[in-house]
């Protein structure tokens, strides 16, 4: 709403509220219900897996669909509704529902993949995106205005990686045998906003502007910030 009347703003990543109790921390537990067709039990019970989700009960009518619940945590709930659309090629239908407060269930798997950072301000060419392909998935298209400790992409490595988007060809007056090449670029990965809130990780933001939806380092000078080490 805040978008739509103008505003711009940053979000961090969602948390969950918990409460302590007798020096135990407690966090909400959500019962999900999913119906789907039978052949997609496999992935979708995967997915809630790395989640902490457990299923609890599973009904097949012996019409092709079934029905599935599983306790899973609040958090881990947070952006599964677009995996769960992909992963059941939009044919799945998901419900969910608050059912207790239950004791904390552990770490979440995190992200495996890094993110591809702007180092300098300009605009973004096609020559400098088609080197960068190669690395990851990107984000944003030839001419995009870009700013250092933007977020370009996502790497396919787990570390950060400072990027150069602005490169452009160096003109001479030697002719390359691929000059004629045409530069082909892979289509860009749009997020939408709940899948912006789900990509990001703990030292970056989503920038929610009128027009567009940017990903951005809290710290954007590359020599402030700390290194995340490959694993």
């Amino acid at each position: 709403m805040m978008r739509r009347e103008g505003y711009e703003l940053q979000v961090s990543k969602p948390e969950v509220i918990t409460k302590e109790t007798n020096g135990r921390i407690f966090e909400p537990i959500e019962m999900v219900v999913i119906d789907c067709p039978e052949e997609f039990i496999g992935v979708v019970t995967e997915a809630l897996g790395r989640r902490k989700g457990q299923m609890t009960k599973m009904v097949n009518h012996g019409t092709g669909r079934v029905r599935l619940e599983f306790n899973t945590p609040s958090r881990g709930m947070i952006g599964f509704r677009s995996e769960f659309l992909t992963e059941t090629k939009g044919t799945g239908l998901l419900n969910t529902m608050f059912m207790r407060w239950d004791e904390w269930q552990g770490a979440l798997g995190g992200r495996s993949t890094g993110s591809l950072v702007a180092d300098r301000t300009g605009e973004s060419t096609t020559y400098a995106l088609y080197n960068l392909q190669e690395r990851g998935s990107l984000f944003v298209r030839p001419g995009t205005r870009v700013y250092a400790g933007m977020v370009l992409g996502e790497n396919a490595r787990s570390v950060d990686l400072d990027v150069n988007a602005i490169k452009e060809k160096k003109l001479t007056n030697m002719r390359a045998a691929s000059a004629d090449e045409a530069m082909r670029l892979v289509p860009i990965k749009e997020l939408s906003l709940e899948q912006a809130l789900e990509f990001i990780a703990a030292d970056e933001l989503v920038e929610v502007t009128p027009r567009a939806i940017r990903l951005r380092k809290r710290v954007l000078r590359a020599n402030e910030r700390p290194k995340r080490k490959e694993s």
